[in-house]
């Protein structure tokens, strides 16, 4: 049987190592791809970020718990933890 993977989120690498480890330990199966790759972050110092992708039947619980975690400012910057 195959699983189709929608993307959730990108986030900087730190966070989304993070958002991975709340996804499974909730028993939501998660992958992740890197944005840039490791020559290009070295070279010009852009931190790495990571698109986190998760099964489509499981996007909605996946989407309350990111909302749960994150949450965007005032400043836009979205790779904030909630408070």
């Amino acid at each position: 049987m195959e699983t189709n993977y929608t993307l959730l989120t990108e986030k900087e690498a730190l966070w989304a190592t993070m958002l991975m480890e709340v996804l499974r330990d909730n028993s939501i199966p998660c992958v992740s791809q890197p944005v840039y790759g490791a020559g290009f972050t070295m070279k010009t110092g852009i931190p790495e970020r990571q698109k986190i992708y998760v099964p489509s039947d499981n996007l909605t619980a996946a989407e309350e718990l990111l909302q749960s975690l994150f949450s965007e400012s005032d400043t836009g910057e979205e790779d904030s933890p909630a408070i």
